[in-house]
């Protein structure tokens, strides 16, 4: 892993070129943490760049706004044979397909998370469970999507991450848990005999806030705390939420991308749980 005064985070492959992006996919992650981008090399099937901008102002002048930092990249400015745009969203709703229409997306949206002024409400159809998933990701991210990806309709962090689950729990009727983390808020979800159980998000404030909203959600539905805790997102080993998590169960997890794809060489000692929905979304198609 490298470190430089322009990039706070970047990884690439020496076969990477910048003059063949006809020939990758780009994953690009818009979020209140910062700007996050991955590359995958179609011909070799495997992740060849992982860069990450954090929004916070660093000793090495890093760009303060995401347009800012969007602007600033070269990859960024370059055609990719597909664009996947993950927005984790605090303000989301799961509504069930079959009873789902699209002319009331809005009416949907305001009923469930009280905004009456969202920006933008979009809508993604989840295969897992069968519902679909409408969100507004705020006013910053909605309009640089729109002014830069305008054929592009961007991801809940959920499509991902509930993609991951379907793989995880495909092959057993165990209990699955699952707790994800973002700047903000946490995401946790549990799958019983292969079927969605629960999944909410939680605004946090505190590192030990996490630890309490899934213990509290798997004390509601009866599940046990010797469960396997699989974790994901901005929670690093052994700092203070996952110390707090640990004062639980002993059975917590970082999780690993389950998917076709390999990955550069570069990339060896990367924490893969930090970054499984930007490495996952390829393969949620």
């Amino acid at each position: 892993m490298t470190t430089s005064q322009i990039y706070p985070l970047e990884l690439i492959d020496e076969t990477l070129d910048i003059n063949a992006t006809d020939n990758y996919d780009l994953t690009l992650e818009l979020s209140e943490e910062g700007v996050s981008l991955a590359v995958l090399d179609l011909l070799r099937g495997k992740y060849v760049m992982l860069r990450h901008y954090p929004l916070d102002e660093t000793p090495g002048g890093t760009p303060g706004s995401v347009a800012e930092l969007i602007d600033s990249d070269d990859f960024l400015r370059r055609r990719y044979r597909k664009t996947f745009i993950i927005t984790p969203a605090l303000n989301a709703t799961l509504i069930p397909a079959p009873v789902y229409e699209p002319a009331l997306r809005e009416d949907y949206f305001r009923f469930n998370c009280g905004q009456s002024e969202a920006p933008e409400i979009y809508s993604n159809n989840i295969p897992f469970p069968e519902a679909v998933v409408l969100f507004s990701p705020g006013r910053e991210v909605t309009e640089n999507v729109i002014s830069r990806w305008r054929d592009t309709t961007p991801w809940h962090h959920t499509k991902p991450l509930l993609c991951h689950v379907a793989t995880a729990c495909r092959g057993t009727d165990d209990c699955y848990v699952h707790l994800h983390y973002e700047k903000e808020f946490v995401t946790v979800v549990t799958a019983e005999k292969r079927n969605i159980t629960f999944c909410n998000s939680f605004a946090v404030s505190s590192p030990n806030d996490g630890a309490y909203f899934l213990f509290s959600v798997l004390d509601r539905k009866g599940i046990r705390h010797d469960q396997t805790i699989h974790v994901s997102g901005k929670i690093d080993p052994y700092s203070e939420a996952h110390i707090a998590l640990l004062n639980f169960s002993s059975g917590v997890r970082f999780a690993s991308p389950l998917i076709r794809q390999s990955f550069s060489y570069v990339m060896n000692e990367v924490q893969m749980h930090r970054w499984l929905n930007l490495f996952t979304a390829a393969s949620c198609e």
